[in-house]
């Protein structure tokens, strides 16, 4: 249907009104001569209908047996748009180069979506797919989705799958993270766990072995908490893997100094804009400088960016003159190291108890922490067996 309304758009078509007489014996001889007719509509009195030029010149006939008085209300169709504007040279040029583009722009990529994809981040995808060639502006014939999905996988091991869907204009990489393979405890080499940090126990749990500490013990880094030695019913010992998991209270006492070097100082950044236009690349000035950083402003109206934008390149230069002179840059700094720290230790164990304090003495700022957690401190440790020749 979408091709039938083209082709009666580019040829042409009237819309007239019928009134009086007998529309059913005008609509029979119609069909009789041959007329085509549709989006008939009928209106009480009157009704309407649209038909072709050229089968409106031969519907007098048909309306004059009938009774029938027909009249065009509207002239629909390039043939009369262009009559109209025949003196209106650009807009008619306007409309043409419009037709051209749009017919030779949608043979390019404009979007790219990535789907599918959790840990891997989607930066790292779209620059493995752009070094094989898929960018927006690209032609669509140009891209070849079995080799794009094959570099995928050959580039990403942590991708089990991974396709390359072409949807019109816009380009959908499809990908599957691999599942990362449970790990296969290893019960049969002979194994003690021992602690790993200093601490006070608080819960062991023995799956394979015999615990050498009860809960509540105090034990330091190297002591012995689960022995792979297991006792027989008749008092022989067994060389086993020792398996279990052994928690403590771990005191952790930080200290974070604010170094006597100077700090790096931005002293300039230069920039260059460059224009974007589907693929095409248009620099405006010259290179920034080395170690420049890129960002990306594309058109869109709304969720769909369009391949037309301004890239940002930018140089950052660094002078290392500043110090920290005030109490408040040096409490900034200590903090920041201190968030770090604090994140391992909260991402190991739970945190139970903390104590923060903040000192100026003698001109050198520091940050001091006391944090106390429970966490894991079991560490598997071989156990070698001299085997003894006849």
């Amino acid at each position: 249907m979408l091709i039938v309304k083209l082709l009666r758009n580019i040829m042409g078509y009237v819309v007239f009104v019928g009134r009086g007489g007998f529309p059913e014996r005008f609509l029979n001889l119609c069909m009789k001569y041959h007329i085509p007719l549709w989006d008939l509509q009928s209106h009480g009195d009157y009704f309407t209908g649209k038909t072709t030029v050229r089968a409106y010149k031969r519907i007098r006939p048909a309306a004059f047996r009938s009774g029938v008085q027909v009249r065009i209300s509207e002239k629909c169709g390039v043939p009369f748009f262009s009559s109209r504007n025949k003196k209106r040279v650009g807009l008619l040029c306007g409309v043409a180069v419009s037709a051209l583009l749009i017919a030779v722009l949608s043979g390019h990529i404009w979007t790219i979506e990535v789907t599918g994809n959790s840990e891997i981040p989607t930066e790292t995808i779209l620059e493995i797919t752009e070094n094989m060639g898929l960018h927006i502006g690209v032609r669509r014939s140009r891209i070849n989705s079995e080799i794009l999905a094959d570099g995928l996988l050959e580039n990403l091991d942590a991708l089990s799958w991974a396709a390359v869907n072409i949807d019109n204009c816009k380009a959908v990489i499809e990908v599957r993270e691999a599942i990362a393979q449970p790990e296969i405890l290893d019960t049969e080499t002979p194994a003690n766990i021992i602690a790993g940090e200093d601490g006070i126990l608080t819960k062991i749990e023995v799956f394979s072995g015999t615990a050498a500490l009860p809960v509540g013990s105090a034990v330091l880094k190297g002591d012995l908490l689960i022995a792979g030695v297991v006792q027989n019913l008749d008092n022989s010992e067994t060389l086993k893997g020792a398996q279990g998991r052994v928690y403590a209270r771990v005191e952790k006492n930080l200290l974070f100094c604010v170094p006597a070097q100077p700090f790096l100082r931005c002293t300039a950044v230069n920039e260059r804009k460059t224009l974007y236009c589907f693929g095409l690349k248009i620099p405006m000035s010259r290179t920034p400088g080395e170690n420049a950083y890129r960002t990306a402003e594309y058109l869109s109206n709304g969720d769909t960016a369009l391949p037309v934008g301004v890239f940002y390149d930018r140089a950052m230069q660094f002078a290392g003159d500043f110090t920290l002179q005030s109490e408040t840059d040096a409490l900034r700094y200590a903090v920041k190291n201190f968030a770090a720290a604090y994140k391992t230790l909260w991402q190991e164990g739970v945190i139970e108890a903390e104590t923060v304090s903040f000192s100026d003495d003698g001109g050198a700022p520091s940050l001091r922490a006391c944090i106390t957690c429970e966490k894991e401190i079991g560490v598997n440790q071989e156990i070698f067996v001299e085997k003894i020749s006849d």
